[in-house]
């Protein structure tokens, strides 16, 4: 096992090296899907751990040889937007655990936000907070801006809260597959426009905003930006359907 601790937390290296063993029987999950995050508390303090799913063989390769894992990733990743002054959850450590030489286990520890999920807020939400929308799509020319190229910006990966005068403050999360450099293509920053979400409302308000700030010219990006999305769902029906025709071959 590699265990790898912020010197921050140095004095948490024995528990959080325990964290494999005591993981499935311990803490509260609070999301469980492809990965597995639970807050296990400690000393006082609330910790978020994420286990992420064992990868397949060609991916156990991968992330041995010629690439870093998830779990490293986004504790580097971290302290990369942190330094860039963007807003995540502070990076504990990560633990990475080799079975037959190959990568098989992995876990992030960040500390606990209390911040909230954009997604009801926005997506859920059928008179959505117009002003609210108008300030990710400037959060989202700021990250541009500064060289970042979140991977999963869904509105669940955005978390948010109001201070006492108002001003609305963003966290970023699930942030190991973002994308770091000097400067991006005009294509490239709208297709990452295209994740934030599939409401077409609100997407529109979104690549307006965003277009407006960055002196674009709004209908033609928001007719590219629509463009984008509806091949992304053209494309994912027909790979639906083509799971759908397989799945009684895979069951003979």
């Amino acid at each position: 096992m590699n265990a790898v601790v912020n010197k921050e937390y140095e004095s948490l290296t024995e528990y959080i090296k325990s964290i494999p063993a005591i993981f499935e029987s311990t803490g509260t999950e609070i999301y469980h899907k492809r990965n597995i995050v639970k807050i296990l508390r400690h000393d006082d303090m609330d910790l978020v751990v994420k286990r992420y799913k064992r990868p397949n063989l060609i991916q156990r390769i991968a992330y041995t040889f010629f690439c870093k894992g998830k779990a490293k990733r986004a504790y580097l990743f971290a302290g990369r937007m942190l330094d860039l002054g963007i807003s995540t959850p502070f990076p504990i450590a990560f633990i990475e655990i080799k079975k037959s030489g190959l990568l098989s286990d992995s876990y992030f520890i960040s500390v606990r936000t209390f911040d909230r999920s954009l997604f009801p807020e926005l997506v859920e939400t059928p008179d959505y907070n117009v002003e609210l929308a108008s300030e990710v799509a400037r959060l989202m020319v700021r990250l541009h801006e500064k060289g970042v190229i979140h991977g999963d910006p869904n509105l669940s990966n955005i978390l948010y809260h109001t201070d006492a005068e108002g001003k609305t403050h963003f966290t970023l999360i699930d942030i190991n597959r973002t994308r770091f450099g000097s400067e991006f293509t005009e294509r490239e920053c709208l297709a990452n426009l295209m994740r934030l979400t599939h409401r077409r409302d609100l997407l529109k308000r979104l690549v307006s905003v965003y277009a407006e700030e960055r002196k674009w010219d709004v209908p033609e990006t928001v007719e590219k930006v629509f463009a984008m999305i509806s091949r992304f769902e053209h494309r994912r029906e027909i790979k639906t359907e083509f799971k759908r025709l397989l799945s009684p071959l895979k069951r003979k």
